[in-house]
């Protein structure tokens, strides 16, 4: 076991490693990480057996792990080690480590979160509101499979942004750059929405293996009344369901958002927030000056 730099890394032989798991982690491809985290690298057994990546920065010489931005969840990639003795190995270096997984039982104190899930092979059960608003803005509204995100980057810009306080414009630019590598690599889909040829609003899909993730999405606030997100997601499940199993909404704990998701059938999901906290006292005491 030993930690490598993401410029050491053979990204050929990971990805491989990735694509081949039965593991479903679109969030663990090379690409996407090279997207998402300003810095990271990865514990790795002899001969890439076991792999996990890791996102991290450096203040000040001390270093810390965390879940980069746009990524739900990691996971290990094999079994030559496992959880402890990954974080046994990484406390060494880094005082500070934060991440996500599907595992309950990696530490005694976690913080449990929600994300929904939608099965494609079984029979689709909407709830009568989305039945009835699906119907509407599929009058009103077209659908149409496009390449460049700008459009919905300017329209999530103006329109959520700025009420998310975990986004910031870095951010804005990691996600332009991850929707960009995603489509070049067949491994997003962009699908945007019309009204009279005027566009009004889109959702951002990662494609991989047997499972469609939610990305991102946005639209004018006339055009969410009237239904175009019930309409776009319809579209989409109408689109993927021939060749994909699952519709991963990505997920939220905001209850609104959540009940949205669960109109077209779908149902939740728990994963888990690790934090370990060895940060040196003059650090945590720095950090508690600036803010």
């Amino acid at each position: 076991m030993k930690f490598i730099e993401r410029a050491h890394i053979d990204t050929v032989i990971w990805d491989a490693k990735i694509a081949q798991s039965n593991i479903e982690n679109i969030f663990c491809y090379s690409w996407y990480l090279d997207a998402c985290a300003k810095n990271w690298g990865a514990i790795i057994s002899d001969d890439y057996n076991t792999i996990v990546p890791i996102a991290y920065n450096n203040k000040l010489g001390v270093k810390q792990m965390y879940q980069a931005q746009f990524t739900r969840e990691i996971d290990i990639f094999g079994n030559e080690f496992n959880w402890k003795e990954a974080l046994e190995f990484l406390s060494k270096d880094f005082k500070a480590i934060q991440f996500r997984n599907s595992n309950k039982e990696i530490l005694d104190d976690n913080d449990e979160r929600k994300n929904q899930w939608l099965s494609l092979r079984e029979e689709l059960k909407f709830s009568t509101n989305a039945k009835r608003l699906i119907k509407k803005a599929d009058k009103q509204f077209d659908y149409r499979s496009e390449k460049d995100p700008k459009q919905l980057l300017d329209l999530f810009k103006s329109t959520a942004f700025q009420k998310i306080d975990s986004i910031n414009e870095d951010d804005l630019q990691r996600l332009e750059n991850l929707m960009k590598s995603a489509i070049k690599l067949g491994h997003g889909d962009l699908i945007s929405v019309y009204e009279n040829n005027e566009f009004v609003g889109a959702g951002f899909f990662l494609l991989d293996k047997k499972r469609v993730t939610y990305l991102k999405s946005a639209s004018s606030e006339k055009a969410k009344k009237e239904g175009a997100m019930y309409g776009l997601i319809n579209h989409a499940i109408t689109k993927f369901k021939a060749d994909y199993e699952t519709l991963d909404f990505g997920g939220s704990d905001v209850e609104s958002v959540a009940n949205f998701y669960k109109k077209f059938g779908s149902s939740d999901r728990s994963y888990y927030n690790y934090t370990i906290n060895n940060l040196p006292l003059w650090f945590k005491t720095l950090k508690r000056i600036k803010g």
